[in-house]
């Protein structure tokens, strides 16, 4: 069971990570797709589904982000609502197109931070 959702946990990862890039592609090229609404709810329910997949893996693992072996784990959350706000401001079209740049490039930085943390398993900023 743990392999099933650990793989499927990575495959959404990279997933929405394309997805990323496609629709940041997109909005710098001014294509059509660009703010289609399903591309938008795709994009969503991917990072939806990495979010439930990895609560999945810490119920399974018994992990608690809530104590001091478990800090790493809360960074990584954390770290994930901060990547998420990211992309939003990568993708929002009416952000102005340095910031967007700048949320772009940003939005890789926390996901190098969060790799960082799910190889390491040890905590960075909380440390207690």
């Amino acid at each position: 069971m743990y392999s099933i959702l650990k793989h499927t946990h990575m495959t959404f990862i990279l997933l929405a990570i394309v997805i990323f890039i496609l629709r940041f592609f997109w909005l710098k090229s001014g294509h059509a797709n660009a703010q289609k609404a399903v591309y938008k709810k795709i994009h969503l329910h991917t990072h939806l589904t990495i979010i439930v997949l990895g609560l999945a893996l810490m119920g399974l693992l018994h992990f608690n982000p809530f104590v001091e072996s478990g800090y790493w784990l809360l960074e990584k959350l954390i770290a994930f609502v901060a990547y998420f706000a990211m992309v939003q401001v990568a993708l929002n079209e009416k952000t102005k197109k340095h910031i967007q740049w700048l949320a772009f490039i940003g939005a890789f930085g926390w996901l190098a931070y969060i790799a960082k943390l799910a190889f390491t398993k040890q905590a960075i900023l909380l440390v207690g």
